[in-house]
């Protein structure tokens, strides 16, 4: 059942929206990609479609001291995704607001999933294979027991004219599920990029489960000030998912941008 709301607020600290903005969006095709090397660079391209209807995660672990811990860690990362995989709640809020005294915004999604899920599914991961780089430990798992998943079409997985898989920017249809892509710039880490990209694609697919938009006008006069206007916008989309989990990535040849293929319905 879809669950959504709206809100209204006027903030008085414009500032505090700023700290929570999140990353720049990946550029259209054919922006210049001038940054060297970065983390995530070794990330180039994930093909996590379903093998025999369960699901596939990559998990990531950042570069440890000991890096025999790091698959312990990115198995684990993968037990999150399978927890989020079968039920997760999520709200997805952006404010602005503009008037004379300036401009600020906030963009935030919330997630409540199963923490204890995760915990137990942890000894399930099975590891199909596992790749070291020099910013940590990758690894492509699925965990048994989950839900069949949906089959995805091959097609929109193959490269464009830009050199970049179709689904960059012609995500796929699949019946029944809601369909997004993330972007981001990359992060100071490699978890946090690639974190950073599905947050973005989760708020794509909470926008198309629905949101409200609302906008509210303040006039204040002040005192040897004059009159102020304030501006405030406010959406916010809220829903139930089933089945979220990202079918493909992609990371430019210098590691710059990260993109996120998602998958979801809603409960």
């Amino acid at each position: 059942m879809r669950r959504i709301s709206a809100r209204i607020t006027v903030i008085g600290i414009i500032a505090v929206f700023a700290s929570c903005a999140t990353p720049a969006p990946a550029p259209q095709p054919g922006t210049p990609e001038t940054d060297g090397p970065g983390p995530g660079a070794a990330v180039s391209s994930f093909d996590l479609r379903p093998r025999g209807g369960q699901p596939v995660f990559l998990g990531v672990s950042n570069r440890r001291r000991d890096r025999d811990e790091e698959v312990d860690v990115a198995a684990a990362h993968v037990a999150e995704q399978a927890s989020r995989y079968l039920r997760m709640a999520a709200v997805y809020q952006y404010v602005t607001q503009r008037g004379t005294d300036g401009f600020g915004y906030l963009d935030n999604v919330d997630t409540s999933w199963s923490t204890d899920a995760a915990d137990q599914l942890v000894e399930d991961v099975e590891i199909l294979e596992s790749r070291q780089v020099d910013d940590g430990t990758l690894v492509l798992a699925t965990v048994a027991g989950l839900p069949p998943a949906p089959e995805i079409p091959s097609a929109p997985l193959q490269s464009d004219d830009t050199g970049r898989p179709a689904w960059v920017s012609r995500p796929p249809q699949i019946p029944g599920y809601l369909v997004a892509v993330g972007s981001t710039r990359r992060s100071r880490t490699l978890r946090d990029t690639i974190d950073n990209a599905d947050q973005e694609a989760l708020k794509a697919l909470l926008i198309q489960a629905g949101s409200t938009l609302r906008m509210v006008e303040d006039r204040r006069s002040v005192e040897q000030r004059g009159t102020t206007n304030t501006i405030t916008s406010s959406e916010e989309a809220e829903a139930t998912l089933l089945g979220f989990a990202v079918v493909a990535r992609y990371a430019s040849a210098d590691g710059r941008y990260h993109y996120s293929l998602a998958i979801a319905r809603e409960e």
